[in-house]
């Protein structure tokens, strides 16, 4: 076995550039060995099918329909911690789906096996196994797992990587890479792919609408694993279904109404029909989506339209992650915003372009003292002086002193023989003047032309691009204080999912997963004597302040010999790894200690305060970790029985006299 190991090992460890389909194969087949099983494969979301690695059968023909591939696949995603799931196929359909476990009697198992850009390859094991995995093989698929999806990455993420590297640069530079592209696909696909490569989704859909909120004018979505399928085409056009159009409208007008994000935990919950109504379901499915969130993109007051992160794992959407999610969508508004004003000022130059083309910029000739000799167009002499002929007239008489003073040193620039062009700002507008010598036969500069355009519009955009910049800057800033502060936020959820709010001791879920896993020596249940009259005489805030002093005493007793876990309203539990003599000491003491001071109350009164305790040995024999760990709890529930019916404040240890 151990050889067989060593092998797997060696092909997972195979570099990224060797790595191939025939590698995964290979793999399998060492699985199969080792699980002494008659077949292993990887199966990957495909469209709209799950498809096996290195089959060229019909998916439909399969040993195991459609239907139950996907639920396989739903059950790992949503359980991304669990090592895998067995289960029975009868007639080609998935039935009895269980966690991972020994003794199991179960004809396949499942383990996902997640890569860097999706979740959606699966490790299948056909057994059979009508007796259950030994201990030993489960161990074993908790260890092959990581060793599989390290591979399977390898060869199925070469593609994304290829595309990542071509196509990405830093999210912050998005605005300024766009400025110079007028393909409004080329710039909202980048802009989705940027949003998943920072959120961590597997898809990001971006929808712009009108200002009336009546149309959808553009759609994209990001550049992904599975982008050049249907299913991507789809949301790429927006036919998703029937009510695809319908839905898309209702939503920007709720965001635009509501100004704040639509989530989705589960897409498949009947009552959401905000986002996913009952025609887009199936849709959902081939696009293996199980959660949703939907944030509206606003440039001051207008909706510009919507960003959707979509994903392939169940997400709560915790304050947190909600936040970070919005400022990633903040900058994205200011992208588009960026790119619709680098539009504009295109559009707009354009239009300069084709007016000075028919001469609505004033073209001047001036000769070396400034008289003007030539004037056509309108700018800004017409403007200060409608209708006023200006051939004959001085320039330096026309313009503002300042402007004059340094239109006198152009003037001698041109006639040195230079041509360049100058900015002025006058009355509240921009221009730009091209200044060039007018030659005589012989060469000579004898003159000078001008070409002067109202450039205030332009201008004006420059400075909004730099704000928005500026703010892309310190928007990208924000959002990595806020991925901090989620990665915190993420470790203290992961601390309050195992650990009881109140006392601070394992809950009642996170105390039986580590009986089961440990195999403890012996496990204690304490109850606290009469807890129902303490909290009729002191009310729920004063129960709760004896539930935290029993819980502390009994750890401050306990020390290192075991581990306490609140069960429930006043019960607590204990597993002890020592000997019995040294749990049941430990024990007794945590019984005397709880007892040996009362408790102080708010106000200062005291309360004496006594538990009750019962003390059974854990002894494996043949059956699960599970069954066992319930076999003590039971036992040692029967002596607590006992300790409360033979006068309380004591300990029974199951099997001795009371």
């Amino acid at each position: 076995m151990l050889s067989t190991i060593a092998a797997l090992a060696r092909l997972a460890a195979t570099p990224a550039q060797e790595a191939a389909e025939d590698t995964i194969l290979s793999a399998c087949t060492l699985v199969r060995d080792l699980l002494a099983a008659e077949d292993a494969y990887v199966i990957r979301a495909g469209d709209p099918n799950f498809v096996r690695l290195g089959s060229a059968e019909d998916p439909r023909a399969y040993e195991i329909k459609q239907r139950g591939y996907w639920l396989v696949w739903r059950e790992g995603a949503a359980q991304p911690g669990v090592a895998g799931g067995l289960f029975t196929v009868s007639e080609r359909m998935v039935v009895d789906l269980q966690p991972l476990g020994a003794e199991t009697p179960a004809t396949h198992l499942a383990a996902l096996l997640p890569g860097n850009e999706s979740n959606s390859e699966v490790l299948i094991v056909r057994g059979p196994w009508p007796n259950g995995l030994s201990d030993e093989q489960v161990d074993l698929v908790a260890s092959i797992r990581p060793l599989l999806a390290y591979l399977v990455g390898n060869v199925l993420d070469a593609e994304r990587q290829e595309r990542q590297r071509s196509q990405l640069s830093a999210l912050a530079d998005v605005a300024e890479a766009f400025n110079g592209s007028d393909d409004v696909n080329e710039v909202l696909t980048g802009l989705s792919t940027a949003l998943a490569t920072a959120s961590g989704y597997a898809w990001v859909a971006i929808t712009l609408t009108d200002p009336a909120i009546e149309h959808v004018t553009d759609r994209a979505l990001n550049v992904g694993r599975h982008s050049e399928t249907t299913i991507a085409e789809q949301g790429r056009t927006g036919n998703m279904g029937p009510t695809a159009l319908e839905r898309d409208l209702r939503v920007a007008r709720h965001l635009a109404w509501t100004r704040m994000p639509w989530l989705v935990p589960d897409v498949f919950d009947p009552n959401e029909q905000m986002l996913v109504d009952d025609s887009l379901r199936g849709y959902y499915q081939q696009a293996h989506i199980l959660s949703m969130a939907c944030f509206p993109l606003f440039f001051r007051d207008q909706l510009l339209g919507s960003v959707t992160f979509c994903a392939s794992e169940p997400h709560s959407f915790e304050e947190q992650e909600v936040a970070f999610l919005g400022a990633l969508v903040s900058q994205a508004s200011n992208t588009v915003t960026a790119f619709r004003l680098n539009g504009e000022l295109r559009e707009a130059e354009a239009q300069l372009r084709a007016v000075f083309a028919n001469s609505p910029a004033l073209i001047t000739v001036m000769q070396p003292d400034g008289t003007i000799t030539l004037s056509e167009g309108a700018s800004l002499p017409r403007a200060v002086n409608a209708g006023s002929v200006l051939a004959g007239k001085s320039i330096f008489d026309i313009l503002p002193a300042a402007i004059a003073e340094a239109t006198r040193g152009h003037i001698e620039r041109c006639l040195g023989g230079e041509a360049f062009c100058a900015n002025s700002s006058a009355f509240g507008h921009d221009y730009e003047t091209q200044f060039a010598p007018l030659r005589d036969d012989a060469g000579v500069p004898v003159a000078v032309i001008t070409v002067t355009m109202d450039v205030t519009e332009r201008v004006h955009a420059e400075r909004e691009l730099r704000t928005l910049n500026q703010a892309l800057r310190t928007a990208k800033e924000r959002a990595e204080e806020l991925a901090r502060a989620a990665e915190t936020s993420r470790r203290r959820a992961e601390y309050l999912a195992s650990h009881d709010a109140l006392t601070g001791v394992l809950s009642r879920r996170a105390w039986f997963e580590l009986a089961e896993s440990r195999r403890p020596s012996a496990i204690a249940i304490f109850d606290i004597d009469s807890f129902k009259a303490i909290n009729d005489t002191c009310g729920h805030p004063g129960g709760d302040i004896v539930l935290r002093a029993v819980a502390e005493r009994i750890v401050e007793a306990v020390g290192y010999a075991g581990t306490v876990g609140r069960l429930g309203g006043e019960e607590f539990a204990v597993l002890f790894s020592g000997p019995l003599a040294e749990a049941e000491a430990a024990a007794l003491r945590a019984v005397e200690h709880v007892a040996a001071e009362p408790v102080t109350l708010p106000g200062g009164a005291s309360l004496p305060v006594t538990v009750s305790a019962g003390l059974a040995p854990c002894r494996r024999q043949t059956d699960s970790p599970a069954v066992t760990v319930a076999r003590a709890y039971d036992l040692a529930d029967r002596a607590l029985y006992s300790a409360k019916a033979g006068g309380r404040h004591q300990l029974v240890v199951a099997g001795k006299a009371a």
